[in-house]
């Protein structure tokens, strides 16, 4: 029966409380979903494409070499331990269209189960002469249209690599080795960047060696993508498929040499035949000779044709290469890593912000309920002059909290499951073009917010009902005397005090007498202001990376990476090429190399050391600058000018040293001179003369860095091509095609920032609602009093009204420096070790934080006067028998 009681009690109270039991409802419900949704959404991101992965069997590893792999280089692979599957495969890139679009040609076998494509229109190739296409182009042909290959040099050379060159479009397809839209990867013809991929049967390719190998091993099946210990399986197998390639090099060179010198041996004996039957004529009679006249002219254009050819083949034989074996994992593939890094950025998002959340949420529902308990003080006396335990009186307020708190959280996270990820990964869709996001359960996290929001209700009713259970029943019966009036400091500034109207001391005093109130009507504005504030401040803060980065600190316009040991004749053309562009208007010659820094206690990070050949010209190319001061750097023999980044992770100042390790694992020691802006990958600067005392070596500068002032499209992509004709140039890259897929990619966090916005600004609604519900009813005698005593319904919500602004004014600057402290914290939080953002707030973001507080301030307000309109002055006024 008790229990019975107890249950009917409670359900009464909630019907009475509507509005208090929503307010606790929806802040919580609001924090759940929030923290909830954001910390869901890099798994489900993680997993949507890991899956895909799954699905499509994307390979672990691939294996390339600059002449391409022979049976016998397959055999190798085959006898690496684990191997799962292994799939030699042909590829070429090709010019198609009349806009010349360079293909990234695949062949395709239906036996071949690694890479699988996803048809999104049409079927795969099935016989000869049949081609799909990457489905980015899907606009521009059509099924059954037809297409034609062409390529730097004649149809005749093309011919040796097809067996047709025309083909008939039978489906568009999705790869899982490309997952961005706009990026396909490296080109070795045209513009050094391929538009598209396509894929034909193995049987349309005539290459006589296979251009790359995809592995994938056994224990990386059931291992999730991206994850640590899948990494660590990868980084093993790179390492076994290394040791089986080492000794491929000398023997292909070898191979390749003896296959040569069988060419060339018989070219020698054509020239050796040709020249003994010229000798044979020569020494004929020379009225023979007169008549084998027109012979002995085409034999000896024939030799000369024939020697010609002996020398380009000997000479090309000179020039073989030693064999480079090229083992890449998945993280070769465009886009494949950038994805993480925003899935990671998303989950380090979410490890920081919610708390603010359940901060703001804990402290109004502590207000709340304290409230709650004041107003059943006498029903808690009576209960307890009953005879009443602690326990029974106390459950009442313990299951309303309860009830609030597990309603709200169930809400909250179906809300957060299922509307949070498919909103912020609707905003990725624009960038990768992988399928609808799988949506997933969490039950860490599920009991993570339900165990936050029962210490937000639960503890808080049980922390404010011991309070009042502390008295005696005789105390707890009698209403709680009003606070009486005080002096507040302002009435002692009497040249001020003097100049207030009536009203405005009314609401000066009504203030400062119950503080307790302003204070938590102050911190509930000012952290939910803060909370607006921090994502406009992220929205500024991601936004200004792209342009800091390529624009005003890396200031050349194009990259170009240089092949080491070219002729002398390969390096004369470069130049004469560069040289050649009028819009050129300056050129560095600088030298590239990775290293790994390290150091104890800290991940290892890829560092990019950076070398120009001239100190002095190094400012029009990049600029080295402190970034608070904005006072330039200069390069000296005395040490290098580090990324501010690189300095943050190992803690670097002026004078420090940073140790690097090369790729032969031997580690040399830097001495840092100075600390450099720089928001994405870390770099090391130095000069020659110090790059030489610390690696003993001269730098070997193999990257020219460009600047020119033709700036559109159509003129790179065939300054491009001209660069990616020269044999000496290994890779193109341009500033602003770097620029802008990095601005895109940031730019998809607008819509995390705009979630963080809108959440925030929903619950500066919630809290102010309910602060102000709360201000009503705590004061319902004394509205009640000023309406009998004649004032009118406007004027008494203008009573209230006055307090609220105020407090809403000064939770506002409270707010922006508290903002200022918590963006701060949310970007070292949710950057990554090779990304810096711009810790900036631009001055538009601090106006449409007050103006969205004080717009939930008003609207809030308009709610209230409703509720205030309907006091009933006589029943307020009773006295408490």
């Amino acid at each position: 029966m008790k229990k019975r009681a107890l249950w009917k009690d409670i359900f009464r109270e909630i019907g009475h409380t509507k509005a208090r039991f929503i307010s606790i409802f929806a802040i919580i419900m609001l924090g759940v979903s929030f923290f909830a949704g954001i910390k869901a959404t890099g798994p489900d991101m993680l997993n949507t494409a890991g899956t895909f992965y799954k699905e499509q069997r994307l390979m672990d590893l691939k294996v390339q070499t600059n002449y391409g792999l022979t049976e016998d280089n397959i055999g190798l692979l085959r006898n690496v331990q684990g191997i799962d599957e292994i799939q030699p495969s042909y590829s070429a890139d090709v010019f198609i269209g009349d806009n010349a679009l360079i293909l990234k040609v695949n062949s395709y076998n239906t036996d071949k189960p690694l890479n699988q494509y996803r048809i999104v229109e049409g079927h795969l190739p099935e016989h000869s002469g049949e081609i799909v296409l990457d489905d980015k182009l899907a606009e521009e042909y059509a099924l059954g249209d037809k297409i034609s290959f062409s390529g730097n040099g004649t149809d005749a050379e093309l011919s040796n690599s097809f067996e047709t060159l025309e083909y008939t479009v039978v489906g568009f397809v999705r790869s899982p080795q490309f997952i961005e839209q706009s990026t396909r990867g490296t080109s070795g013809i045209g513009k050094g960047t391929a538009d598209a991929f396509a894929a034909i049967p193995e049987s349309d390719f005539k290459l006589p060696v296979y251009t790359e190998a995809y592995l994938s091993f056994k224990d990386t099946a059931g291992v999730k993508a991206y994850s640590p210990e899948y990494e660590d399986l990868i980084e093993q197998h790179t390492h076994a498929v290394e040791q089986a390639m080492s000794g491929v090099p000398e023997a292909r060179l070898a191979e390749l040499r003896a296959e040569g010198e069988k060419e060339l041996s018989g070219g020698r004996a054509k020239v050796a035949a040709a020249e003994q039957q010229l000798a044979d004529l020569q020494r004929q009679p020379e009225e023979v000779q007169q008549e084998q006249a027109a012979s002995m002219k085409a034999i000896a254009a024939g030799l000369a044709s024939a020697k010609e050819e002996l020398a380009a083949g000997e000479q090309k034989l000179a020039e073989l290469e030693q064999l480079k074996v090229y083992v890449t994992d998945r993280s070769a593939n465009p886009g494949y890593a950038e994805y993480k890094d925003n899935a990671d950025r998303l989950s380090a998002i979410a490890s920081a912000f919610p708390v603010f959340f359940f901060l703001i949420a804990a402290l109004v529902s502590l207000t709340t309920m304290t409230r709650m308990v004041e107003e059943h003080r006498l029903q808690i006396g009576t209960l307890k002059a009953l005879g009443y335990g602690n326990r029974d009186i106390m459950a009442k307020f313990l299951v309303y909290g309860t009830l609030a708190s597990l309603a709200a959280s169930i809400a909250g996270l179906a809300v957060g499951f299922t509307l949070f990820p498919g909103i912020i990964y609707d905003a990725y869709s624009a960038i990768y073009n992988l399928p609808d996001i799988t949506k997933n359960f969490y039950l860490s996290y599920s009991i993570i917010s339900v165990i936050v929001a029962l210490i937000c209700t639960t503890l808080t009713a049980w922390i404010a009902s011991r309070v009042e259970l502390r008295s005696n029943a005789s105390v707890l019966m009698r209403p709680k005397a009003p606070k009486s009036g005080q002096r507040i400091l302002l009435e002692r500034i009497t040249f001020i005090w003097k100049r207030l109207s009536f009203v405005q001391k009314v609401t000066a005093r009504n203030l400062f007498r119950y503080k307790q109130r302003m204070f938590m009507t102050v911190f509930g504005v000012a952290g939910c202001t803060a909370l607006i504030l921090t994502g406009f401040g992220l929205k500024d803060s991601i936004g200004s990376i792209a342009g800091s980065q390529f624009g005003t600190i890396m200031k050349y316009d194009a990259l170009v990476a240089l092949h080491e040991d070219v002729s002398a004749d390969v390096l004369k053309a470069y130049d004469q090429l560069i040289t050649g562009e009028s819009a050129v208007t300056g050129t560095l010659s600088v030298a590239q190399e990775r290293m790994t820094a390290h150091a104890s206690g800290v991940n290892d990070q890829e560092v990019h050391l950076f070398v120009p050949t001239s100190v002095n010209s190094l400012s029009d190319f990049v600029e080295l600058r402190d970034r608070k001061s904005g006072e330039g750097r200069m390069l000296t023999d005395d040490g290098a000018i580090i990324s501010e980044k690189l300095a943050k992770l190992y803690g670097l100042e002026s004078g420090d040293k940073l140790t690097v390790v090369d790729k032969d694992n031997e580690t040399f020691e830097i001495k840092v001179a100075a600390i450099t802006e720089n928001y994405v990958m870390h770099y090391v600067y130095m000069t020659p003369a110090y790059y030489a005392s610390v690696f003993g070596e001269k730098p070997l500068f193999n990257t020219e860095l460009l600047n020119y002032t033709a700036h559109d499209k159509t003129w790179e992509d065939k300054f491009g091509e001209k660069l990616t004709a020269n044999e000496g140039v290994a890779a193109i890259s341009f500033s602003s095609s770097v620029g802008s897929a990095f601005d895109e990619t940031m730019k998809s966090m607008d819509v995390v920032t705009l979630v963080l916005i809108v959440s925030a600004a929903a619950l500066a609604f919630v809290v102010l609602y309910n602060l102000t519900n709360i201000n009503v009813s705590e004061r319902i005698r004394e509205l009640s009093t000023i309406k009998v005593l004649g004032f009118y319904d406007k004027e008494v919500t203008m009573y209230i009204y006055r307090e609220n602004m105020l407090l809403s004014l000064l939770g506002i600057v409270a707010g922006s420096g508290l903002g200022i402290v918590l963006h701060s914290f949310v970007l070292k939080t949710a950057e990554l070790d090779a990304t810096m953002f711009a810790p900036i707030i631009k001055w538009p973001s601090y106006i449409y934080a007050a103006l969205l507080t004080l717009l939930f301030s008003g609207i809030v307000m308009a709610f209230m006067h409703i509720k205030l309109k309907r006091i009933h002055m006589i029943e307020a006024l009773k006295s408490v028998e």
